[in-house]
C-alpha cells in the first residue's frame, strides 16, 4: 500500500507542479477557457478577477510540496477545494467529456490521497474543537463559550472568547462591504449573546439581560440592511453600540461569583 500513495503523490505533486508552471512560468499546454455559456463565463470571471492566479500559486506551492514530501497532509487539505471547484465547472458547466474525465480524476487522486493521511485528520475531525484555554489543563470546547449559554464562563474565558469574536467582526465591518458582511455580522450576534449570558450567570445576574443589547444590535442591523435611509437608522445604531460597549466592560471588569469547570458549569469540591 505504500508504494501506491507514494506513487500517487508524486503523480499528483507533478501535476498540480505542472499546472502552475504552465500558468506562470512555462506555457507547456492551453489553459481551459471554457465552451459552455456559463463554463466561460465563470472561467473569464476567474481570469479578470486574478482569483485563477491564487488557485495557481497554491497549486505550484502545494506541487512543490507534496513532490518534497514535507507538509503532504497540509498540502493535499489546502488543494481539495480547488480539486472540488475544478469538478464542479467541468461536470456541471462545461460537461465535456475531456475536462470531466480530467476534474475526476484530480479530485479522485485528492481524496484518495487524504484517505491515506487519514490519522494526521483525526485531531480535526473531532466534533467538538478543544479551544481557548478555560480549564485549568488549558482546554476547553467551542461550544463551552458559544453554544451553551446555560453554562458560566469567568472573566479569563470571556476575555479569551472575545478576543476572536471581535477580531472576526472587525473584518467583515472594514473589509467586507455589502450584503455578505452584513448577514455575517448579523450571524455572529448568536455567539456574542451567548458568551454575554454566561459571562452573566458567572456574575450572578441573570441571562435574560442579554436581549437590552440583542434586540438593539439586530434592530440596528435590520435597518442597515434594508433601511439605509430611515432616521431612525443613526440612533438605532450608536444606541446598540453604546449599549454594547456597556455589557462588554461589564462582563471585563465583573467578578464572578463561583468557579467554573471545563464544561463552563460550577465546580465541586
Amino acid at each position: 500500500m505504500k508504494p501506491l500513495v507514494v506513487a500517487g503523490r508524486v503523480v499528483f505533486g507533478a501535476w498540480m507542479l505542472a499546472d502552475g508552471v504552465n500558468h506562470f512560468l512555462l506555457p507547456l499546454y492551453p489553459e481551459p477557457t471554457g465552451h459552455q455559456p456559463l463554463a466561460l463565463l465563470l472561467m473569464t470571471a476567474l481570469v479578470h478577477s486574478r482569483l485563477l492566479d491564487v488557485a495557481m500559486a497554491i497549486q505550484l506551492v502545494s506541487g512543490v510540496v507534496l513532490l518534497a514530501g514535507v507538509f503532504v497532509p497540509v498540502a493535499l487539505c489546502v488543494v481539495m477545494p480547488i480539486s472540488v471547484c475544478a469538478l464542479y465547472w467541468a461536470v456541471l458547466l462545461e460537461h465535456r467529456a475531456l475536462s470531466v474525465a480530467l476534474a475526476l480524476a484530480a479530485f479522485a487522486l485528492n481524496g484518495l490521497l487524504m484517505l491515506a493521511y487519514l490519522d494526521y485528520y483525526r485531531g480535526v475531525l473531532q466534533p467538538i474543537a478543544v479551544t481557548l484555554g478555560e480549564a485549568p489543563d488549558g482546554t476547553t470546547r467551542y461550544e463551552d463559550f458559544f453554544a451553551r449559554p446555560g453554562g458560566r464562563t469567568s472573566r479569563g474565558g470571556f476575555v479569551r472568547a472575545l478576543v476572536p469574536l471581535l477580531a472576526a467582526a472587525a473584518l467583515y465591518f472594514f473589509l467586507v462591504k455589502g450584503r455578505n458582511g452584513e448577514w455575517v455580522l448579523a450571524t455572529l450576534l448568536l455567539p456574542a449573546l451567548v458568551l454575554h449570558a454566561r459571562r452573566l450567570h458567572d456574575m450572578g445576574q441573570t441571562a435574560w439581560l442579554v436581549l437590552i443589547p440583542g434586540v438593539l444590535d439586530a434592530i440596528a442591523i435590520g435597518l442597515h440592511m434594508y433601511s439605509r435611509n430611515s432616521e431612525l437608522q443613526p440612533t438605532a445604531s450608536w444606541a446598540a453600540l453604546v449599549v454594547s460597549v456597556a455589557f462588554v466592560l461589564w462582563g471585563l471588569l465583573g467578578r464572578g461569583q463561583a468557579q467554573v469547570n471545563r464544561f463552563g458549569e460550577p465546580a465541586t469540591a
